[in-house]
């Protein structure tokens, strides 16, 4: 690997003025150097360009009409001059150290993604939560992991720093995924079927949790990723081993969990029915019979099974 190779940090922004200075300023603040930041403004409608403008004039910024963070990402990519990408969101931010951290590990081994431990930030109180996922775990996601990766994504998004000569072999995020859902999660399946990753253990990435955030909804969150993982399944039968099929169950478990706190007993029910395709159990069964109750009911046995659940009974 060539000494200090160019290193392109990609962030999307819709009408992220609040938060942009202190992400911008943090890769400002980067030990590693050369970097170049690629902006693309989604067609906010705040004053995020005159803060990008403000912050980080040496960036380069690129203004579209609203289009989606899919489109916005994808933009950057193109827009790219470096050997290495790091993709960061808005509202995130980085420790100086970062970059230079995960250039050391591709120039240890040769691996195509490198990501880090992230620590969460609740903007609201200003306090560090611990992962929304209790029982995700980034280290495990190393060497040809693909497999494990499927069974749950344990990646942040603003933690990764990916070889920019692998999308012209995986291509670019997919539009195919609604929303600012789960089109990183797709990403980093396909760059795991052609290349190793790495892991940074020190948390190295902030992620700001704030209700505003585009992956502040579950429903939207579990539905696309169901939706992703059926398509794979289908490529690929082999996956629908016993832990592939408990995954599905599982999600499909919560996303009809959520449908149903959201009065939504249609959806609900197609959900609980899927999760009774890819695994029978009593509990999806009896929720799946519930959604054909009327909503007065259903708020009746929700009720009861709190007031139990309080009771320790």
């Amino acid at each position: 690997m060539s000494e200090n190779p160019l290193v392109s940090v990609l962030i999307p922004v819709y009408n992220g003025s609040r938060f942009l200075e202190h992400t911008l300023q943090s890769v400002l603040r980067q030990t590693y150097q050369p970097i170049e930041i690629i902006v693309v403004d989604d067609g906010s409608t705040d004053d995020s360009v005159a803060v990008v403008r403000g912050t980080a004039p040496q960036a380069r910024l690129i203004r579209q009409a609203n289009r989606g963070v899919g489109v916005a990402r994808n933009r950057a990519i193109l827009e790219a001059h470096g050997d290495f990408v790091c993709f960061l969101d808005q509202d995130d931010w980085w420790e100086d150290e970062k970059v230079a951290r995960q250039i050391a590990c591709f120039s240890r081994r040769e691996v195509g993604l490198v990501h880090a431990a992230t620590r969460y930030f609740s903007d609201a109180d200003g306090t560090w939560r611990p992962s929304p996922d209790a029982l995700a775990d980034p280290r495990r996601l190393v060497g040809r992991c693909r497999d494990r990766l499927l069974l749950g994504n344990a990646i942040c998004n603003s933690s990764v720093m990916v070889r920019r000569a692998l999308f012209s072999e995986t291509g670019l995020c997919s539009l195919e995924i609604r929303g600012n859902t789960v089109q990183d999660y797709d990403l980093w399946l396909r760059f795991a079927a052609v290349c190793e990753f790495d892991y940074v253990g020190d948390p190295l990435t902030v992620f700001r949790i704030h209700p505003t955030q585009g992956t502040s909804d579950r429903r939207a969150m579990l539905r696309e990723q169901a939706a992703m993982l059926e398509r794979i399944i289908r490529r690929e039968p082999a996956k629908t081993r016993r832990s592939m099929r408990t995954r599905m169950a599982d999600l499909y478990d919560l996303l009809g969990s959520f449908y149903l706190d959201f009065h939504e007993s249609a959806a609900a029910r197609a959900a609980f029915r899927r999760a009774l395709y890819w695994r029978f159990r009593p509990r999806a069964f009896l929720l799946w019979l519930v959604t054909y109750l009327p909503q007065s009911g259903v708020s009746g046995i929700r009720r009861v099974y709190y007031r139990l659940k309080g009771t320790g009974a």
